[in-house]
């Protein structure tokens, strides 16, 4: 999970059934890293009490007692003013209407009102309820102030013992809201291509030349261009991926390919109109010049497989893409900037990674690090191992720096 470490997030509680699960979502802010301070409304405290979260949080659980005489001073102005996230969850269709109207009854709408960071909704009730026209109407009002992120609320068994859209969503997916929310818009407007995963070549039905690439670090790099704005087409070789960006941003497409041919047509597709390329799949270098029709036998393995090589998609697309941002990948026995900045010029790009594979690293869910170089610049960033996620944001931030520079900003 991306770091929210050293943001202050207050958890806003209504009164519904799925207050419970507030409980749930404010732990996984802290696991984020975020400092979380909660407000429970009047009615919020008849299905969970303050105790549970101060518990978990290990700070006081404000009520409407801490602003009618409870605390001394504008308690809901001090909540507020150093806050860099508010989340709502669940929402209720009562605490919605006030916050589109603009009513200050409560610690909790005074302490929206009187605040200025994002603010992430999570409506939860009975179907009827989410679909009526008032509750619809308010959530249009509130959606014209660019500062609210409303998650949708899922379809399933309400408490009621219905089955509908109302119910809060899983924690994880209010999160991916509550870091889109967080993250600057800088390639707002931009196409950015990703590729992700391995390719495969098959020499018989049930043999083929591949590698161990999992996707994941393509996958991160489509999420983290995505929820800074982009408008992301996703190239995505034979794994086990399946893209499920849970926040909001730009639009994704994902197109599947099986063999490095076929992943160079798609490159070379997409790239039309794109302002950048990242490169992070692991194409196969070679592929057998025939296909056999049947299994080969084993005895026969070792001199019936003719090899050549595979054209390369960054050499071969280099005209193409001159005039946007190009990230390539190298995954090396041995990094040293000479290679890293060797590849690079060949392959025309802008940038490069390399890092360290095999023996554990490199490939799969593993902590990653290595040497990018950039074409423009003399200084070389060495990374320290991290997460693929975690990896993914520092290199998404060189695309943005490098972007700039190209357009002399």
């Amino acid at each position: 999970m991306i770091s929210m470490k050293g943001k202050q997030v207050l958890l806003g509680v209504t009164g519904g059934i799925a207050a419970y699960k507030a409980a749930f979502l404010a732990r996984e802010l802290m696991r984020a890293g975020a400092a979380v301070t909660t407000v429970l409304t009047e009615s919020a405290g008849k299905f969970i009490t303050p105790l549970t979260f101060e518990s978990l949080t290990e700070r006081p659980c404000r009520t409407d007692d801490d602003m009618f005489g409870g605390l001394s001073g504008e308690t809901h102005i001090s909540l507020a003013r150093d806050k860099d996230l508010l989340v709502i969850a669940p929402a209720t269709a009562t605490t919605i209407a006030s916050l589109a109207l603009g009513t200050a009854s409560n610690l909790l709408t005074a302490t929206v009102l009187a605040s200025r960071c994002p603010i992430v909704l999570c409506p939860a009730m009975h179907t009827q309820m989410w679909e009526s026209v008032p509750v619809r109407r308010n959530i249009d009002l509130l959606m014209q102030d660019p500062r609210y992120v409303v998650v949708p609320p899922d379809e399933g068994d309400l408490a009621s013992g219905d089955h509908g859209p109302g119910r809060l969503p899983d924690a994880s997916r209010i999160v991916a809201h509550c870091l889109a929310a967080l993250t600057p818009r800088t390639l707002a407007g931009k196409t950015v291509v990703v590729t992700a995963g391995p390719t495969r070549e098959q020499i018989d039905p049930v043999r083929c030349i591949t590698n161990p690439s999992s996707g994941r670090m393509g996958f991160f790099l489509a999420e983290s261009a995505r929820r800074r704005g982009a408008d992301v087409r996703l190239i995505l070789g034979p794994c086990d991926i399946s893209p499920d960006f849970g926040g909001p941003g730009g639009t994704f497409t994902v197109t599947r390919v099986q063999t490095t041919t076929e992943m160079l047509e798609a490159v070379r597709e997409a790239i039309n109109g794109a302002d950048a390329l990242l490169m992070s799949a692991a194409p196969a270098d070679e592929r057998p010049v025939r296909r056999a029709s049947g299994k080969i036998r084993k005895e026969d393995f070792e001199t019936s497989i003719e090899i050549e090589p595979n054209p390369d998609i960054l050499a071969t697309l280099s005209a193409s893409t001159a005039g946007m941002v190009v990230l390539a990948f190298a995954a090396e026995t041995s990094v040293s900037e000479d290679m890293a900045r060797a590849k690079m010029k060949r392959k025309g790009a802008d940038l490069l990674f390399a890092n360290p594979a095999g023996d554990g690293k490199g490939f799969g869910d593993v902590r990653n690090g290595g040497t990018l170089v950039a074409a423009d610049l003399a200084e070389v960033l060495t990374i320290e191992d991290e997460s693929k996620e975690s990896l993914a944001e520092i290199l998404v931030d060189a695309v943005v720096d490098a972007m700039n520079r190209k357009a002399g900003r």
